[in-house]
């Protein structure tokens, strides 16, 4: 049931349809009376708007995106309280998430993935420089329109980076575990380099078409995010382009000092990608920035040399002179020989590796882990190398290499070996059946399953928020942390009743057909004006919205004259009415 159907709400939105359903409010397709224009409403759930915490986080989410106006970022129209809660009016965006992109696609062309990344870049700088933190950048908050443009949007957990206060609580880090920044997941005091972060893992994912962190828990994927390095790119991909992967790991450094230091920053490295020049994350820019050289850095030539001044010749003077030169010489002597044994032993231990890497019996294990399992075996007979194969329940693709050991780079003989763990794919279980149910049941039985759920909002003649249909179907067996894509009833749809005034009785029964209509009664009248057998009027009147199937009565005109009474076949009724009307009931 839509809320407050009888009237606009707040005075304004006439509610057409439900289109999304997030973790802490509903979004509908809506009309702007006063403007004439579609909107989308976004409805805070009346349970949380007793809530403090979440009624101001609502609230900042609408004062921080309203002083937004940038091409890449959803405006926001207006907010407000309505029927004990709040909402938000926002600009309605026709397209699809980033997310369902990457869903459909598995991974992305690097040139669009960088295209995309340098729009949302460009967005965050906007915001950065009025103040606003996004810190949940996610491909589900990117929008996509059809014409291409791309949209940031649900600045549901921003703030301004100069209000008062946080909403971060004690035990509680807000963001999305998936794509959090270091020192957001430990609860530290953030700023735009978080976002950037956030969007280095979101490009990431579009290159590679999957996350580098996952885990069994939220607090597991945090926990990565902030004491494991990320596998690089190109080591999963390997035609990811170098320069793109190089942005991806700098904007992903988990330490925010090395980041790029602005979403600027960032923007310009990927339209230097795009225009392909060279990218500073790769080009080492940051060496040309002044350095500090201790003394033994800085080189001196025989010309930067302090002179000596020798004020009398070199002759000891006494005994004491002369021991303390005896035992300088002494001293570097000393070291001399050290470091000529230190260097004689690093000769002897290179050659010796040399030799046996060289060694027709010996060879360097090749690096394979994130290969496919054919690929691998292949690699390791082409370099005389034996192997075993275990499986594990992992979430990288099935028969992807997970490790080996002897590890890479390992010298061993011909011959040798080694041990591959290879996935074997997900953990899958059975997806249970939610058709019937409720969307809150629905999802609550899904989660606990440990699926990912996403819900489509349809017009159905099942009652309103009812599950119509769910992809895959039920009984299915798929991954853990897959997603199941539910179907839920909006009601059925409203038709509009067409003008048929003026046509015969035949064609208008055949048009409200045409529109999943039915003819209702059929009174006749007499009319000055209409001719014999075409519609005078209709019940419910042309223009007006009912239900699929419902039945229309039409009068339809007798030409001019006099009352008369119709005798109909066995089974009808008939009733004579004042002057110049018959009223005919039709059978059954």
């Amino acid at each position: 049931m839509l809320p407050t159907e009888s009237k606009p709400y707040g005075g304004r939105y006439e509610l057409m349809q439900k289109i999304a359903r997030g973790g802490m409010a509903e979004v509908f397709m809506a009309k702007d009376q006063l403007l004439d224009r579609p909107v989308a409403l976004k409805v805070l759930f009346p349970e949380l708007s007793v809530n403090v915490s979440f009624v101001e986080r609502f609230r900042r989410e609408a004062q921080a995106a309203a002083n937004l106006s940038h091409p890449n970022i959803v405006s926001v129209f207006d907010w407000g309280e309505a029927d004990n809660t709040y909402y938000i009016v926002m600009e309605l965006v026709e397209g699809v998430t980033l997310a369902s992109l990457i869903k459909e696609s598995g991974r992305l062309d690097p040139e669009k993935a960088a295209s995309i990344a340098s729009d949302v870049a460009a967005s965050l700088a906007f915001a950065h420089k009025h103040g606003v933190i996004h810190r949940d950048v996610k491909p589900s908050n990117v929008l996509l329109t059809e014409d291409g443009q791309v949209k940031v949007t649900d600045f549901g957990i921003a703030r301004a980076a100069t209000a008062d206060g946080d909403l971060t609580q004690t035990g509680a880090v807000m963001g999305t575990a998936t794509y959090i920044s270091p020192e957001q997941a430990q609860g530290l005091v953030v700023d735009g380099r978080s976002d950037v972060y956030s969007l280095a893992v979101v490009l990431y994912e579009m290159l590679v078409g999957r996350v580098p962190f996952s885990g069994e828990t939220p607090l597991a994927i945090a926990y990565k995010h902030v004491r494991e390095e990320a596998p690089m790119p190109t080591a999963l991909i390997p035609s990811i382009p170098k320069a793109l992967e190089a942005i991806v790991m700098k904007g992903m450094a988990k330490d925010p000092e090395l980041r790029y230091q602005s979403a600027t920053e960032m923007a310009d490295d990927l339209r230097r990608f795009l225009n392909h020049q060279e990218v500073r994350a790769l080009s080492g820019s940051d060496l040309d920035a002044t350095q500090v050289l201790s003394i033994v850095d800085i080189p001196r030539t025989p010309s930067q040399t302090s002179p000596v001044t020798r004020t009398s010749p070199m002759v000891p003077v006494d005994g004491t002179e002369r021991g303390t030169n005896w035992l300088l010489i002494g001293i570097v002597a000393l070291v001399v020989i050290i470091g000529v044994l230190l260097l004689g032993a690093k000769y002897f231990l290179n050659a010796r590796n040399a030799k046996l890497s060289t060694s027709p019996e010996t060879v360097l294990v090749p690096a394979i882990v994130g290969e496919s399992q054919s690929n691998a075996t292949a690699t390791l007979k082409n370099e005389g190398l034996a192997y075993t194969i275990s499986k594990q329940t992992s979430n990288e693709v099935a028969g992807t290499v997970l490790s080996e050991n002897p590890g890479a780079g390992t010298s061993v003989k011909k011959g040798v070996s080694v041990a591959l763990v290879v996935s074997s794919g997900a953990k899958t279980v059975s997806i249970p059946n939610v058709v019937g149910q409720t969307v809150a049941s629905a999802e609550s039985t899904l989660l606990a399953a440990k699926f990912v759920v996403t819900t489509r909002y349809i017009n159905n003649p099942a009652a309103v928020g009812t599950v119509t249909s769910e992809t895959p179907g039920a009984s299915t067996q798929a991954p853990e942390g897959s997603t199941v894509s539910l179907d839920v009833s909006n009601g059925p749809s409203q038709i509009s009743v067409p003008n048929v005034v003026g046509q015969p009785v035949a064609q208008a029964a055949n048009t409200l057909g045409a529109d999943s209509l039915t003819l209702g009664n059929v009174t006749y009248a007499a009319s000055p004006t209409i001719a014999n057998g075409d519609v005078i009027s209709t019940n419910p009147a042309a223009g007006t919205t009912v239900a699929p199937n419902s039945a229309v009565d039409v009068v339809v005109s007798q030409g001019p004259g006099s009352s008369t009474t119709t005798t109909l076949p066995s089974g009808s009724t008939t009733t004579t009415v004042p002057s110049s009307t018959t009223t005919t009931t039709l059978a059954g």
